[in-house]
């Protein structure tokens, strides 16, 4: 018996069968396509191992746009952009779905259009959003309502179109889906989401705003939706798919007994409902807006589902655990599952799916670098856990082959170190873990007390996991000497040391918490606190103090809170999450001078020296990489390699793409 049999099982799809109940989203990582005006190798490579991992549909978007390299948007400038008035670039389009057809997937070409004049607005003076406060310190409120114009104005105000326009942009969307069914592509998807296409401008009584047949009534509203789809199927044909990304329910606008009238509707015409949550930010959900097991589009789905409705339903929004997912489609609450970061983050995940390993399956933490890592640069497409992504189309070249078994010790139990235990044991080397505390883990240890770092923990137990499956000797509560390293004779030493906090240099900052002394000992601390720093780091301890009843004030030299922190998103969930905190405060521009007698001074940005009284201090500094410990341990063994923090102080993401590239050149 098949431990996973529903999510694996065939599904009759219109004229189509699906070879699983998994689609793979519209979620291209934004960074891998170069300057080509085709999809490049890294792109087809990107799609095709989706297909490769287990999904039924493969969802390719194209949002080139006239102007798109000059966008004020870091991230926009750098989509792909592809030149169909090339012919050769259709020759590549056809390359790009018969690699994904060679695995049994389908194709979707995904239909978005952001720009364009807007159905909300009956007037052509709106001022345009000032895009330059996007960092400037906000209430709760006016982020919110700065967040929602941006998503429901695009950045300028518009006038609302004419039915002939309407009919005008329906032709051209149909068309575009018909040229792309021409190139061999299999259906296509709607983004009628959260508000943030002109498409889902129009469904939702938010922001539809019209009073003519496209306007007021649900059927008006929906008259855009179905004249489209309609169109569509016209052109393309019934065996054409279309599917539908949409928000089955939205505070004060659309409801699940609309969304039930609306398939309704719909019915003759969509194939498929893809449910996603209200807002992007609950649409790609983290640590700070989830739990585990619990997924915003299910209930809907099993609503819509019971309604009778013969639309599919395929809810999604964090789905990676196969326990989870086989029980929303064995109990009917779910006909498909959808994702994105579902098929990125392990390689072999339909392999483990089919040998019924579902406590194999690398673990997403949630981090969406994968979306967008960086707003400033590096331009990468990376994955947390995946030290492949971004490389997977030239992996083979880079890695070397396994070499004899080797004698293996690993210095050090955290991330970095267990990872790099993991891989050397399949390739095949006997390997020790040596670490100096009682359990494995390293600093994610100190994580368990902050609820919203769930998605890290369960990594760490996954790691945790995987070390005790395999022939891998564990050493706790052994800190080891080079000397000791050397007299058992390993060939090759990892070490995998990590890094210490480091005070700031200010007056008094040596009689403070650090992030180390602080975590798991909130108790010991008073009730009025002050953070010095407003990283990333700094902002989580405050969060996480103040959600254990201590008051928080958090000083920064910055504009705003956790600036290195995933801009997209992650940053924004984090900012809802800490302005939900009342006892929660913090101010910019703030520069710490010194900790004394129970007092924090600091310089604000006009110079003037300030204070805040309060019972005890955490001041951040940064970290310290622990290399000379680590460079200790060269002679110890004929090979040696760092990784992670030792190395250089970085991040999980860094810490496992060392841990990949060093055993693997052995």
């Amino acid at each position: 018996m098949k431990k996973y049999k529903n999510v694996l099982s065939p599904l009759k799809v219109g004229g189509k069968v699906f070879k699983s109940r998994m689609i793979s989203s519209n979620a291209l990582p934004h960074f891998l396509q170069g300057p080509e005006s085709y999809p490049g190798d890294q792109v087809i490579n990107h799609m095709v191992e989706c297909a490769k991992n287990g999904a039924a549909v493969v969802t390719f978007a194209d949002w080139t746009k006239k102007d798109q390299r000059k966008s004020f948007n870091e991230d926009g400038r750098r989509f792909p952009m592809y030149d169909l008035d090339d012919p050769s670039v259709e020759n590549y389009m056809c390359q790009l779905v018969d690699q994904v057809h060679y695995y049994g997937s389908f194709i979707s070409l995904a239909l978005m259009p952001f720009s364009g004049p807007d159905p909300l607005y009956d007037v052509n003076d709106e001022e345009p959003i000032d895009m330059s406060k996007l960092n400037s310190k906000k209430s709760k409120d006016e982020l919110v309502d700065f967040n929602a114009a941006i998503m429901t104005r695009n950045g300028a105000g518009a006038k609302q179109m004419p039915p002939s326009m309407i009919r005008q942009i329906i032709e051209e969307q149909a068309q575009r889906a018909k040229l792309y069914k021409k190139f061999g592509f299999d259906m296509v998807t709607l983004h009628f989401a959260y508000r943030a296409t002109l498409f889902g401008r129009f469904l939702s009584p938010i922001t539809n705003r019209r009073t003519d047949e496209y306007g007021g009534s649900l059927e008006n509203r929906a008259r855009f939706m179905i004249e489209l789809c309609t169109r569509i199927k016209q052109l393309c044909g019934k065996d054409f798919l279309i599917e539908v990304q949409y928000t089955p329910e939205e505070t004060g606008g659309i409801t699940i007994e609309d969304s039930i009238k609306l398939a309704k509707l719909a019915e003759d015409c969509v194939d498929i409902f893809q449910l996603r949550a209200q807002t992007g930010n609950k649409n790609h959900p983290t640590g700070y807006n989830s739990v585990m097991h619990h997924y915003d589009t299910l209930e809907a789905s099993a609503k819509l589902k019971a309604s009778g409705t013969s639309i599919l339903m395929e809810p999604l929004g964090g789905f990676q655990n196969l326990d989870d997912m086989e029980e929303a489609i064995s109990s009917g609450k779910a006909d498909l599952i959808g994702g994105g970061r579902l098929f990125f983050v392990d390689p072999e995940y339909y392999k483990k799916a089919k040998e019924g390993r579902g406590e194999d399956v690398l673990p997403c933490v949630r981090c969406n670098k994968c979306h967008v890592p960086s707003m400033e640069g590096e331009w990468l497409s990376i994955c947390t856990v995946n030290p492949e992504m971004g490389l997977r189309h030239k992996i083979d070249k880079m890695i070397s082959p396994s070499s004899s078994q080797r004698k293996v010790a690993v210095i050090g139990g955290g991330p970095s170190g267990m990872r790099s235990a993991i891989y050397a044991s399949d390739r095949g080397h006997q390997v020790t873990i040596f670490e100096k505390e009682e359990r494995l883990g390293g600093q994610i240890n100190l994580m368990d007390d902050m609820k919203f770092k769930w998605p890290i923990v369960n990594y760490r137990e996954y790691l945790i996991r995987q070390v005790e499956k395999r022939n891998i000797k564990v050493i706790l509560n052994k800190k080891v000497s080079p000397d000791e390293i050397k007299n058992q004779g390993f060939d090759t030493v990892i070490a995998a040391l990590g890094a210490l906090p480091k005070k700031p240099p200010i007056e008094g900052a040596d009689k403070a918490y650090d992030s180390f002394s602080v975590l798991g000992h909130e108790s010991e601390l008073g009730k009025r606190c002050v953070v010095i720093g407003g990283s990333e780091t700094g902002t989580e301890i405050a969060m996480y103090l103040a959600e254990a009843g201590h008051i928080v004030t958090v000083l920064t030299r910055q504009n705003d809170l956790a600036l290195d922190a995933t801009p997209i998103h992650y940053r924004e969930m984090m900012q809802e999450y800490y302005y939900g905190l009342d006892s929660f405060d913090f101010i910019t521009g703030a520069s710490a001078t010194g900790i004394r007698d129970g007092v924090v001074e600091y310089r604000d940005l006009e110079g003037n020296i300030k204070s805040i009284e309060c019972d005890d201090v955490v001041a951040l500094g940064g970290m310290y990489s622990l290399q000379d410990e680590a460079i200790s341990f060269y002679d110890a063994a004929d090979d040696f390699y760092m990784v992670g923090d030792c190395r250089n102080v970085g991040n999980i993401h860094k810490a496992n793409r060392d841990a990949f590239s060093v055993t693997h050149q052995f």
